[in-house]
């Protein structure tokens, strides 16, 4: 008996000593935030931010800096994250929104090299990321069903991104006519390319589309087409989710494996491997960060709806899309390069 207690005091004694190490081990580190794109959009703007905000609510006071890591979707960052970040916790992604799906949908293809659920889950900002499918206001296009009828051409980034997977997707399930323009480079090139009139549509995160473009929402300058995700957005009651254009059950599913990109918000998370008491540390200090007013303000002049969750969150969706069934997986992959 004795035996056991000293055992167990020597571990809550270990224990105790990992946590105040893990409490004074970022004193005098730098912390990299990295994001998956650059220029004026709220991924790189929330990495601006949370390099400003993140230091003060960890021990040690280090500092952070934000890296653009822009390339394939988004996910180059992923992949350098996944292989080449350090794993002592001073490397912090912000995932792009289709981390999850693409890991299903490019596997085998050189282009995914990362497992979304060996990331370290700190946190994510809001519940969901909506995303829409918009045409110009002046396009003849003013439903989905309309895009089967004529061409319709949608400016995309990359493979995996949700401008290229949504639109093809569309495609091979309810026969639209949509043509993927792929090579832009960030979304103010595309919102950019719409108003030349080089492309007709795009997808776009909702918060984002209101950072980059206020006025195409408040003039009515684009059409809402459908929406990305599991939910309907607050904002756009009456416009469908794509799951919703159609009754069939495989085809249903397979829409709700394109969704997957807006269900996960904007998780916040670290390289794998991180030691868990360094984990819990970044974890407090997220949370914090997230209940700072003046980073809830920073939330919502970029569009953001704050609406904070904890790294089980995160952790559990990954885990869901990971898990759709393989024949759907294999149905979507199977038309997703189809142009």
């Amino acid at each position: 008996m004795k035996f056991v207690v000293a055992c167990l005091a020597v571990l809550m004694a270990t224990g105790a000593w990992a946590q105040d190490a893990a409490r004074g081990y970022f004193a005098g580190k730098t912390i990299s935030i990295l994001s998956p794109y650059e220029g004026a959009g709220s991924y790189p703007q929330i990495a601006l931010a949370l390099a400003s905000h993140l230091p003060k609510y960890i021990p040690g006071k280090p500092a952070a800096i934000a890296q653009f890591m822009p390339g394939a979707g988004g996910m180059k960052m992923a992949n350098y994250l996944y292989k080449l970040a350090p794993r002592d916790g001073t490397s912090i992604g912000v995932l792009f929104d289709g981390t999850a799906s693409a890991q299903l949908l490019y596997a085998g293809q050189g282009v995914v090299e990362y497992r979304a659920d060996a990331f370290t889950p700190l946190g994510t900002l809001t519940r969901g990321d909506q995303s829409v499918l918009i045409v110009r206001a002046d396009s003849p296009i003013r439903t989905v069903e309309d895009a089967r009828e004529r061409e319709v051409i949608v400016g995309g980034a990359a493979a995996g991104a949700g401008n290229v997977v949504v639109p093809r997707g569309l495609n091979f399930l309810l026969g639209t006519k949509f043509r993927v323009l792929m090579g832009y480079p960030t979304m103010a090139s595309i919102l950019l390319a719409m108003e030349q009139r080089e492309v007709d549509a795009t997808v776009v995160n909702w918060s984002n589309l209101g950072q980059l473009k206020p006025d195409w929402i408040s003039e009515g300058k684009i059409r809402v087409l459908a929406q990305v995700g599991g939910v309907r957005h607050r904002d756009l009651p009456d416009a469908r989710l794509i799951s919703e254009l159609t009754d069939n059950p495989r085809d249903k599913a397979a829409l709700t494996l394109i969704s997957a990109n807006s269900m996960s918000g904007k998780g916040i998370v670290a390289a794998p491997g991180v030691p868990p008491e360094r984990a819990a540390v970044l974890r407090d200090a997220l949370a914090a960060v997230m209940n700072d007013p003046d980073f809830a303000l920073f939330l919502k002049s970029q569009k953001v709806d704050p609406e904070p969750q904890p790294p089980e969150f995160l952790a559990d969706v990954i885990e869901k899309i990971l898990r759709t069934d393989p024949e759907i997986v294999k149905l979507v992959r199977e038309k997703i390069d189809a142009p």
